[in-house]
């Protein structure tokens, strides 16, 4: 099973959205998929038209539960469509990370999701993680249960910004966990007619280099018109231009296994959350379309991404290593 995080701390930018559609997409081309909600708010489920009251135990429970999942994890899933299941999110998720919540003080508090999913990864070809707003425990569960993230960045000013803060705060994550994970920028919400949007999108192309994908995702009404009705774009719109966006993603992804995306960390860039990038990373083009798609590639080719580092102090992120000891994020 190969999972994907969505992750952005920046409302707007599209997140939850790319979380549906990214994982309705891949079900529709008959991979069995898990959409997993890590978000206390819930909206993938309401974005699929998934009945919260109707939701009796949900991930808080397989979270605490021991093991991860309970005795039947597969009553934690709800069969949202076919090839398709749903780890739903209540508000109680939101009272894990509190000093009383139950995660912050098992030993084993940022890898209980990972659990979780190994024990049903069997069943599944494909897992999204739509992270929480908030870097805190949930986060580092999402983190450390992924074989790789993305992060939608809406293609205005203060979302590229952002940007570099988030995928900074990522990559020092990663490190904390003591592990590497393939980072990839998505530009979203784009609007190709805008002239000031498609020169942040260079803007970003030239800031993240070849952690950008070659793709957008443009902005469609479509998009918030089916999540008005519950339902992905696959099934409220399956012939539309926003369906062909997210069939795009998942070709590219199929296309471009997370192993040839970068090279190891080494002992020095560990220690900051910097990573080391493949300059021979490869592109698919075949699974790219739009007018610009060709110049975009040969743009995205000859940028190098700058390395960005920062620290997560303790304040920000529990601390893996040792046990919890007053402060809880």
């Amino acid at each position: 099973m190969r999972s994907v995080a969505i992750v952005n701390q920046k409302g707007g930018c599209g997140k939850t959205t790319t979380a549906i559609n990214l994982a309705a997409t891949l079900a529709a081309k008959n991979h069995r998929t898990l959409l997993v909600d890590m978000d206390p708010q819930g909206h993938c489920g309401i974005g699929l038209g998934v009945p919260e009251d109707r939701i009796e135990q949900g991930l808080a429970e397989a979270l605490l539960a021991d093991p991860p999942g309970g005795a039947d994890p597969d009553a934690m899933l709800w069969e949202v469509a076919k090839n398709l299941r749903l780890a739903p999110s209540t508000l109680s998720l939101a009272g894990l990370e509190a000093a009383r919540g139950g995660l912050a003080h098992l030993p084993d508090r940022d890898a209980r999701l990972s659990q979780f999913l190994d024990r049903v990864a069997n069943r599944f070809d494909w897992c999204v993680i739509d992270c929480p707003p908030t870097i805190g425990l949930l986060t580092f569960n999402a983190l450390r249960a992924a074989d790789e993230a993305i992060i939608p960045v809406e293609t205005g000013f203060f979302s590229l910004k952002g940007s570099e803060r988030q995928a900074a705060a990522i990559q020092a994550m990663s490190a904390r966990l003591e592990r590497e994970l393939p980072l990839r920028i998505l530009p979203t919400l784009h609007r190709p007619s805008a002239k000031l949007a498609t020169d942040l999108l260079a803007a970003i192309e030239r800031r993240h280099g070849m952690l950008t994908m070659p793709l957008v995702i443009r902005e469609h009404e479509s998009l918030r018109e089916a999540a008005g009705f519950g339902q992905p774009i696959t099934e409220y719109a399956p012939g539309s231009e926003a369906c062909r966006d997210f069939v795009l993603l998942v070709d590219w992804l199929e296309a471009n296994p997370v192993a040839c995306t970068r090279k190891k960390l080494n002992s020095g860039t560990a220690a900051r959350g910097e990573l080391a990038l493949d300059d021979a990373a490869p592109t698919n083009t075949a699974a790219t379309s739009g007018e610009r798609m060709a110049d975009l590639l040969a743009r995205i080719r000859q940028q190098a991404a700058a390395p960005i580092a920062v620290e997560i102090s303790s304040s920000i992120a529990p601390n893996i290593e040792s046990p919890v000891s007053g402060e809880l994020p």
